[in-house]
């Protein structure tokens, strides 16, 4: 029964690194030049906050000042909810704090009553009803009532957004060619416990070889770190207000909209929870956004199946190895044991197939850790590298099956994805 089931999961594996493999190298990747752009323009900041600390704020907004771009082009817009008694608390003098520092820094409190009319006008809301509460709204308000003129740029910030100093130069550079740029991704709390330490080499290795190679569409967008030219986003509508993967969502619609991505060589260094419970919800969330844009009918077939390919293979492989990883332990064990099971040719082949694919994927995993993660001191990166490697990887592939389960049930019972803050 064990060989059985090892024999299986060897085929589905294969079957996965085929599908991503010829998927990856069929198409370029459209990678932003490393060069700085012919042409500086104003970018306009936009951070919708909700119970936000002040100090996690000050820092963010101090990383955006410490940008290798001209401060006087910077304009940060923090919108907020008028009913949060956290950020209201310290909003204006958070203004003034940034006016002395010399900062082009705007608070915006969401006027509901403004943003249902606006939205009633737009046909996006029924005439009666209410304006949602989500990040896509606070966007939507802070869009419709900002005058911004066409040729400037706009990008997304979360309180806890930190990008490396040349990436709003990169990003610009990327308009000159590309209608929407996005940089990628890792995690800066690396050494916060072994949540973080897991993730941090995982989504760097994932933004770097999966999502890049999506570039050609279709695609979608990573909630930060992305950019537009304003009027190339007014002309597609923005954000749905009512969306909760509202970067999911806006990515899908830039594409059918013709818009081609440009991929920034850069990483935005988010935070990861550092508790299990908060990591799944966080991750379930994720994991819920594409489901519904896998049967668009505005995609066309070969669309479908690319859409398909990236977003259903790499929840397979986890859902694979919780069965494929104790059987290939049991089988390795017996081999070693000197009771080897006997393999076929075929069956052969197809191990050495997943072995030499496992190993290319692990050394494009340091290459992007090596670019993506930086460490405090060489005890800091040994002890990183201790926890976070080829083997522990697959562990954490494997304890995605938790939000990937959970989004399953819930999107076949018909649920929603809910709106949930990530505590930092």
């Amino acid at each position: 029964m064990a060989f059985a089931v090892f024999v299986f999961t060897q085929v589905l594996y294969l079957v996965v690194n085929l599908a991503v493999t010829g998927l990856l190298y069929v198409r370029p990747v459209n990678a932003v030049p490393d060069e700085p752009p012919s042409e500086l323009r104003p970018i306009n900041v936009l951070m919708a906050v909700r119970g936000e600390r002040r100090e996690i704020l000050e820092e963010t907004i101090e990383e955006i000042f410490e940008q290798e771009y001209p401060d006087e082009l910077i304009h940060v817009h923090v919108v907020y909810e008028e009913d949060d008694p956290i950020v209201t608390d310290y909003v204006r003098d958070l203004e003034a704090w940034a006016d002395g520092q010399g900062w082009d820094v705007a608070a915006w409190g969401v006027d509901r009553e403004g943003l249902r009319y606006y939205l009633q006008a737009d046909g996006r809301l029924l005439d009666g009803g209410q304006s949602p509460k989500t990040k896509a709204a606070a966007l939507t308000y802070a869009f419709s009532t900002l005058s911004l003129s066409a040729d400037e740029v706009v990008t997304v910030y979360d309180s806890d957004t930190l990008l490396p100093p040349d990436t709003f130069s990169l990003a610009v550079r990327g308009l000159e060619e590309y209608d929407v740029v996005q940089a990628k991704q890792t995690v800066r709390n690396h050494a916060d416990g072994w949540l973080p330490t897991l993730e941090a080499m995982g989504i760097a290795a994932w933004s770097h070889v999966i999502y890049a190679s999506t570039s050609e569409g279709p695609y979608q967008l990573l909630g930060k770190g992305y950019f537009f030219e304003v009027g190339k986003l007014y002309a597609i509508g923005g954000w749905d207000a009512d969306e909760i993967t509202e970067d999911m969502t806006l990515g899908v619609e830039s594409y059918l909209n013709g818009y081609e991505l440009g991929v920034v060589d850069r990483y935005v260094q988010d935070l990861c929870p550092t508790n299990f419970a908060d990591w799944r919800r966080q991750k379930r969330r994720w994991v819920m956004g594409p489901y519904k844009h896998l049967l668009n009918e505005r995609l066309s077939g070969r669309d479908r199946v690319r859409f398909w390919a990236f977003t259903v293979a790499n929840q397979m492989l986890s859902l694979t190895n919780l069965i494929g990883v104790p059987a290939g332990i049991y089988v390795l064990w017996r081999t070693l044991g000197g009771r080897p099971f006997a393999f076929s040719t075929a069956l052969t082949v197809v191990v050495a197939l997943n072995f030499v694919s496992w190993l290319y994927y692990s050394l494009r995993t340091y290459a992007a850790t090596r670019d993506a993660v930086s460490f405090e001191s060489r005890r800091d990166a040994v002890r990183f590298y201790v926890l976070a490697n080829p083997f522990t990887q697959v562990l954490y592939a494997t304890i995605w099956v938790v939000p990937i389960l959970g989004a399953m049930w819930r999107f076949a019972r018909g649920e929603d994805v809910e709106f949930e803050i990530t505590p930092k």
